[in-house]
C-alpha cells in the first residue's frame, strides 16, 4: 500500500526551519531612544496619476502570469534577489516559492538554489 504525503507536515518541517533562521529583533527601547524626525515628500498630481498606471498595468501583467504557478514563483523569487537590503524576510520568501515550486522536491530545491547562489 502506497505511503500519501502529508505536506502539512512539510510546511511545518520548512516553517520551523525557517523560523530558527530568522535574527530577534531589537528591542523597543533601543528604537524609541532614537530621534524622530517628521517629513512630508511633496508630490505632484502627475506622478501620481502616473504611478497608479503603471501599478495598475503591473498587476494585470501579474495576474496574467499567475496561471501558470511555476513562472509566477519565478517571478517571486527574481523580483525579491533584486531587492536592496535585502532582509531575513526577504529569504523566508524566497524560500516559501522555492517550497511552492518544489512540491514533494521542495528540500532539494532549496538547497539546489542556495548552492547555486554561493
Amino acid at each position: 500500500m502506497s505511503k500519501k504525503k502529508n505536506t502539512l507536515n512539510d510546511l511545518e518541517e520548512f516553517l520551523k526551519l525557517q523560523a530558527s533562521a530568522l535574527v530577534t529583533p531589537s528591542s523597543l527601547t533601543e528604537k524609541v531612544s532614537e530621534p524622530v524626525i517628521k517629513s512630508t515628500p511633496v508630490k505632484s498630481q502627475v506622478k501620481e496619476e502616473q504611478v497608479v498606471i503603471h501599478e495598475e498595468s503591473l498587476i494585470e501583467k501579474i495576474k496574467s502570469l499567475s496561471t501558470d504557478k511555476k513562472a509566477f514563483y519565478n517571478l517571486i523569487i527574481e523580483a525579491t534577489e533584486n531587492l536592496p537590503d535585502k532582509s531575513p524576510e526577504d529569504t523566508l520568501l524566497i524560500n516559501t516559492a522555492l517550497y511552492l515550486k518544489g512540491g514533494s522536491h521542495w528540500k532539494e530545491m532549496v538547497s539546489a538554489y542556495w548552492k547555486q547562489k554561493k
